[in-house]
């Protein structure tokens, strides 16, 4: 699963997250308010709160992703099959050989990713 941290009080600012909560080195999606409707994010990375807050959603995700790939990092064991899934999927980029996983997948393709994007693309040609 991806790092989400889910914070109760959605008017925290960053200093009372970072004195409130451990945060991890990796980079971590912190979110406001509710599980199913939040209301703010911010984004950690290396346990400190470098943006935010934010009111879209998709727009935390695509930090997210876009901190680990602009930083060349790689993919956290505990978030790598979604991560790679966006990456793949949502944003097309499919390198031939290598991966953002610390778990090095033969042909570089995590084999879960792989399902399910084949899966998702039979599926699409049924509804044609």
């Amino acid at each position: 699963m991806l790092q989400l941290r889910f914070i109760l009080q959605p008017c925290a600012t960053a200093a009372d997250v970072q004195r409130t909560v451990m945060l991890p080195s990796t980079s971590c999606l912190i979110i406001q308010g509710d599980l199913m409707k939040s209301r703010t994010w911010m984004l950690s990375t290396e346990g400190q709160v470098v943006m935010g807050p934010d009111d879209s959603f998709i727009n935390g995700i695509a930090a997210v992703f876009a901190s680990y790939y602009n930083f060349n990092l790689q993919y956290p064991d505990d978030g790598s099959c979604t991560l790679e899934f966006i990456q793949r999927c949502f944003l097309g980029i499919n390198p031939e050989m290598g991966s953002k996983s610390k778990k090095k997948q033969l042909g570089g393709i995590n084999p879960h990713v792989s399902r399910l994007v084949r899966k998702l693309v039979d599926f699409e040609w049924m509804l044609m």
